[in-house]
């Protein structure tokens, strides 16, 4: 026997369901954070976390990562912006440092160090990428929306979230043509891969 609800409140708790598993995310590294509320950003809920790999060629440099901690702690958005630009090189800051760095990069109210961050977060491989992607691309500015879509990979998954943003009939053309661009892209590596070229 099947329990019928009410629609009004079956339609809620289908939304609370797809809402925490979206939210907890099948991840082991990005949780959600209900504390914080940053009305600009989809990503003020994500938690960031990075790991230090083993063997990595690079020790962490104490003057680098001093300056890029100055600078990312800046009053200045163009100065966050330069410290989240230096973080491309693995290794040369410890893990747990860049992990705060970016846990703040990401929460930031301008959206050029949220764009920024996402991209550092995207080179530094830090926790679930796919996730925090997918939360990018849900943020209210363009710029930030572009630079998750630059930053997807070359797996299913990637592909089937680029299929998402262009059917969606919300979103910018200018996101759409991307999207639909970088799909292009994967069916045709995808199809070198298949053929060993």
């Amino acid at each position: 026997m099947m329990l019928k609800l009410p629609n009004y409140k079956s339609e809620i708790i289908i939304q609370f369901v797809i809402f925490f598993m979206s939210v907890a995310g099948f991840t082991n590294h990005v949780f959600a954070d209900s504390a914080k509320v940053n009305l600009g950003s989809s990503m003020d809920s994500i938690q960031i976390y990075c790991m230090a790999v083993h063997g990595d060629a690079l020790e962490p440099d104490a003057g680098f990562t001093k300056s890029i901690v100055k600078l990312s702690q800046s009053n200045d958005p163009a100065r966050r912006v330069s410290a989240l630009s230096q973080l491309a090189v693995k290794g040369l800051i410890d893990a747990e440092v860049v992990q705060k760095i970016l846990q703040a990069a990401i929460q930031d109210s301008d959206p050029n160090v949220r764009g920024q961050a996402v991209y550092a977060f995207a080179q530094q491989g830090c926790g679930d990428l796919f996730v925090v992607l997918e939360q990018a691309l849900q943020d209210t500015e363009l710029s930030v929306r572009l630079m998750a879509l630059d930053s997807l990979g070359v797996d299913e998954r990637s592909a089937a979230l680029l299929k998402q943003v262009i059917e969606d009939e919300d979103e910018a053309q200018a996101i759409k043509d991307l999207a639909a661009m970088k799909l292009e892209f994967l069916a045709a590596h995808n199809q070198v891969q298949d053929n060993g070229i």
